[in-house]
């Protein structure tokens, strides 16, 4: 088990292929790029993620060899565009980042059922779901429990999993721990040679499921937000940080029980050119947003940075979770005020200046 933290600008001095002795590269490799709880396909405030980017690294890798483009769920809800068009442009900004596969994350069954159905069935990606379904029976039109494909000469089995929650009544998710028990049965009956979970559920869970599951390779996971690494007997549990502000670039070689792994963090940023073809998506959705909702006008000011981050909200004591509970009380005449800080979704920070109406929209959704 190799583990390499690569930086940004080597990282894409190799993918650019620029000149000079290239380094050995590990024969028939399996490579998979990650990305997960993206719920904004544009570039943040603060200047990093943006789905136009990731698509250039993944179209780079993808000059370079095979690569599989995976989405560890979150990605049709909450957002202020989500708002008014549920999970319609993220949908389209995917299918022209071509990305492979999506797992269903918690946020996404906050559309109703025919709206998930409709975004499913606009997805040129494939979505991989062995433990949630439709209440009344069945799968989900066009969403496989588990899928395989093959690489490098090499079968690939996937399979997909969310953690179990208060749901809308239309879906049902099932333990996760039996669904996967079963996927991984499957996926080694057909011959898979490597066996990879696409999950969307606590890291705790996750940890678990590598620790129980010698035969799951490796897990590409998304819920938390903050990028993370873990490794169980060489074997890899990725995810990466929220709205694309990073990837997890993951190498494997070797073969049927002794695959080597190699990963890589990218960091999605301006050094990153946007890829246009996305770029031209993300831009007509915005312009359609600005087109509703008016132009974007300035209703306040701040004299300090707010940092709306969900890394810093969801862990502590922050200026907007003050702000919100503060608020809150003045508007109610309540002495005490709590506010879920889950439920603040801005995920950005408000630098000093003008704030507007967009930005505060965007809070709560």
């Amino acid at each position: 088990m190799t583990r390499r933290l690569i930086p940004l600008p080597v990282f894409l001095l190799v993918m650019a292929c620029t000149a000079g002795p290239k380094a050995p590269e590990p024969l028939n490799p399996v490579r998979f790029l990650l990305i997960n709880d993206v719920y904004v396909s544009d570039t943040l405030a603060d200047g990093r993620g943006g789905l136009a980017r990731v698509a250039t690294v993944r179209n780079r890798l993808a000059d370079q060899g095979p690569v599989l483009f995976a989405l560890a769920g979150d990605v049709l809800s909450p957002s202020l565009l989500s708002k008014y068009y549920s999970g319609r442009q993220m949908v389209e900004a995917l299918n022209a980042a071509k990305l492979d596969y999506a797992t269903f994350g918690n946020h996404e069954f906050e559309l109703d059922r025919d709206t998930l159905i409709a975004r499913i069935a606009e997805s040129k990606f494939k979505w991989l779901s062995a433990n949630c379904m439709l209440a009344e029976g069945g799968a989900f039109p066009k969403v496989q429990p588990w899928d395989t494909v093959r690489m490098s000469g090499h079968l690939v089995g996937l399979f997909g999993l969310t953690l179990e929650g208060s749901y809308r009544r239309y879906v049902r998710c099932a333990d996760p721990d039996s669904a996967a028990r079963i996927a991984i049965d499957t996926l080694t009956k057909v011959g898979a040679d490597l066996v990879v979970g696409l999950t969307h559920q606590t890291l705790e869970a996750d940890r678990d499921l590598l620790a129980r599951e010698s035969r799951l390779d490796l897990i590409l996971g998304g819920h938390e937000h903050e990028a993370h690494d873990s490794v169980i007997s060489g074997r890899h549990l990725l995810k990466a940080d929220a709205n694309s502000r990073s990837a997890q670039f993951v190498t494997l070689w070797g073969g049927k029980e002794e695959w080597r792994q190699a990963v890589a963090i990218v960091h999605i940023d301006s050094r990153l050119p946007d890829d246009t073809a996305v770029a031209r998506v993300t831009d007509a959705w915005a312009d359609s947003l600005r087109r509703r909702l008016g132009p974007e006008q300035v209703v306040g000011s701040t004299a300090i940075p707010i940092d709306a981050r969900d890394a810093l909200s969801r862990r502590q004591e922050s200026v907007l979770g003050n702000l919100m509970t503060d608020a809150a009380r003045a508007g109610t005449g309540a002495d005490v005020a709590l506010i879920n800080a889950g439920a603040m979704r801005l995920d950005d920070v408000i630098r000093p200046g003008p704030v507007s109406n967009y930005q505060l929209e965007s809070i709560f959704l």
